[in-house]
């Protein structure tokens, strides 16, 4: 957690200047269809149900996944500045842990979900709060050990973020999102799994 932390702050520091950057540019009005594709850094679950029971001494469960996240952005609403959007967000990430003399623990993550959006700013440059419901998987594996297929569950996202222009298709994209997994039930394999909240950072790229 206290590693989250510096990362969590640079995120917001980049979404700022990105937001005041695009202030300074001429005003146009928001509108059209955007897409989003970013590289994702994401917490994994770690707690009891949502990993295998570690048997082995010296197994370690892998705390945070790399992967990718994309969306889409919808513009609507009269008006010269639009500032509500509706769309779909989604991502992927793995996790990878191998402790000493320990086999190797795998998590993987899931989750894809619309969501709506309110956008502050104009057609070069803006910033975003958004928030949404949908569905998520982790699946956790231990090397050598067969696990049950992992079952998709509601999962609520919400947090915000920010998109500069730097040519008329291509703009720099920030996301800070925080993903509430629902509890999961118990199965034959592993025990139920508590409520939790996994924060993602992606950075990358938008088209229009």
């Amino acid at each position: 957690m206290r590693r989250l932390v510096p990362l969590v702050a640079w995120a917001v520091l980049a979404v700022g200047l990105v937001a005041a950057a695009a202030t300074a540019q001429p005003r146009e009005a928001l509108g059209g269809v955007v897409g989003d594709l970013r590289l994702a850094s994401t917490t994994l679950p770690t707690g009891l149900g949502w990993t295998p029971p570690v048997a082995a001494t010296g197994a370690l469960v892998p705390g945070r996944g790399i992967g990718a996240e994309g969306g889409v952005f919808v513009f609507a609403g009269p008006g010269r500045f639009r500032r509500l959007s509706f769309g779909a967000t989604g991502f992927v990430a793995e996790g990878r842990a191998t402790g000493v003399d320990a086999p190797t623990m795998a998590t993987r993550m899931f989750a894809a979900a619309p969501h709506a959006a309110l956008n502050f700013g104009h057609r070069d440059g803006w910033s975003y709060l958004s928030i949404g419901a949908g569905a998520a998987k982790v699946r956790a594996t231990e090397a050598g050990v067969e696990d049950q297929p992992a079952s998709w569950g509601l999962a609520f996202h919400y947090g915000g973020g920010a998109r500069w222009f730097v040519r008329e298709h291509l703009a720099v994209s920030l996301d800070l999102r925080f993903w509430a997994l629902t509890p999961r039930p118990a199965t034959t394999a592993r025990p139920s799994a508590a409520a939790t909240t996994r924060i993602a950072i992606g950075v990358g790229v938008s088209f229009r």
